[in-house]
């Protein structure tokens, strides 16, 4: 590291973390705190530095923290305060959620005098946008984006911005991952990375670790502590033949580990259920095998529901008609629990099927997303107020009234969909009702 920068660093301390549930400053950071983290990251590259925040929240630090002297929670103030207060002219701001910024890039953001593409923090200032700031908060405009428009072209990987738990369990595996000489590259992917449909407090995390040996990953779970205590853990397989390592933490955290080889992601840049998945969003947190691009170009494949066929039609219908006696006849035999099983599982995922091209026949652009994500944004309202019957508890009696609530549900959407579509009814449903009553009767 050459000598420090003649300019001077400026810690933002933190807003109101509401979001965080606690003061983001205070939070740990593999064994660290965020603000001992940032204030180090700068006093590693420059001559002075400088935190800034509100003296009211008393937290407690290591350095001392110069009071903003607004009763409002914006950068906006911070900067201002911090910029009156540098010895410097050239003031580059970091805030204290920007955990993976390095040294080299705010001594990069200094002598370009710039900030990142991605927005104006972190990012360089100067005592001359002194009076644009000051005249910006008189009339009540409190962004920063526009002050500073000279632009450096950095890596998006170091300036992910924490604002919830999950995003800080995010962070730490990318910062572990960079020191892990067999992990090639992490991926968020889900409600974490989605654009439309985002995240609320009841959201996963899904993080894709593409490794050398999955075996390591997959046996000892201890890895898994580096990022918080957790409370439970266990493998699953996924889709695309690999496992991933499912945790809950005791901050009630729950995050998915996908585990890929490079065969692996092979075989999901190829599978038409991952593609769409990443249509939707995805987040690079490390890559050293060029992901980034490869699964892009797998988003870009994404496949467009098509409309299903006139034999697309007829095999899902005879699948279900298939199984709807099939279930009769194990409720008859006694076997309630393989009948409950086929009715609720089997059968009420042929019925999503049927409802998705239901309201594509509709709207062709609606988007019915996957497994019934969402069904309750997309599907009929009749039929969802028919559906609240079509499941049955383990009772003998309910689950023949389930089965038989979930044919009446099917076949109405069978013919109207048909219709819809303009395709044929080859089934002949009276004669289907009468085999399915002749070995469970309908008891409502």
């Amino acid at each position: 590291m050459a000598g420090r920068v003649a300019a001077t660093g400026l810690l933002l301390v933190g807003g109101a973390s509401e979001r965080f549930g606690s003061p983001k400053a205070l939070a740990r950071f593999r064994g660290e705190a965020l603000a001992e983290r940032a204030w180090r990251t700068l006093g590693e590259t420059f001559e002075e530095v400088l935190a800034v925040g509100k003296a009211a929240d008393a937290l407690e630090l290591p350095f001392p923290v110069l009071d903003d002297g607004a009763d409002e929670h914006a950068p906006v103030f911070g900067l201002l305060a911090g910029l009156r207060a540098a010895s410097h002219d050239v003031v580059v701001a970091l805030p204290v959620d920007c955990l993976l910024v390095t040294p080299e890039l705010v001594r990069e953001l200094a002598e370009a005098r710039a900030v990142p593409q991605t927005g104006p923090l972190p990012g360089a200032y100067s005592k001359a946008d002194i009076p644009r700031l000051e005249e910006r908060i008189a009339r009540g405009e409190l962004s920063l984006r526009g002050v500073n428009e000279t632009v450096l072209e950095a890596d998006e990987t170091l300036l992910l911005n924490v604002n919830t738990r999950l995003d800080l369990i995010a962070a730490q595996v990318a910062d572990w991952a960079r020191e892990r000489e067999d992990v090639r590259g992490a991926v968020v992917v889900g409600s974490q990375a989605r654009a439309g449909t985002p995240a609320d407090r009841f959201s996963d995390l899904d993080l894709i670790l593409v490794v050398d040996d999955l075996e390591p990953y997959a046996a000892d779970a201890s890895w898994v502590a580096a990022f918080g205590t957790p409370v439970l853990t266990f493998l699953e397989e996924t889709p695309v033949g690999a496992v991933e390592r499912r945790v809950l933490y005791d901050t009630g955290e729950d995050v998915d580990f996908p585990l890929l080889s490079a065969s692996a992601l092979e075989r999901l840049q190829a599978d038409e259920d991952a593609s769409a998945i990443l249509a939707r969003g995805f987040r690079v947190l490390y890559d050293e095998i060029g992901l980034a691009e490869r699964l892009a170009e797998a988003a870009r494949r994404a496949p467009t529901p098509r409309r299903p066929t006139q034999a697309d039609f007829d095999g899902l219908a005879s699948d279900f008609w298939y199984h709807a006696l099939w279930s009769a006849k194990k409720l008859r035999r006694g076997e309630v629990y393989t009948a409950l099983r086929c009715l609720n599982g089997y059968l009420g995922a042929r019925v999503v099927t049927l409802l998705e091209w239901h309201a594509r026949a509709l709207d062709p652009a609606v988007d019915t997303w996957h497994g019934g994500r969402f069904l309750e944004r997309w599907a009929d309202p009749g039929a969802l107020a028919a559906l609240e019957n079509a499941y049955a508890h383990y009772d003998l009696r309910d689950v023949a009234r389930a089965l038989w609530a979930t044919i009446d549900l099917w076949q109405g959407l069978e013919e109207e969909t048909a219709r819809r579509l303009g395709l044929d009814l080859t089934l002949d449903h009276p004669d289907l009702r009468r085999r399915v009553a002749e070995v469970a009767p309908d008891p409502r």
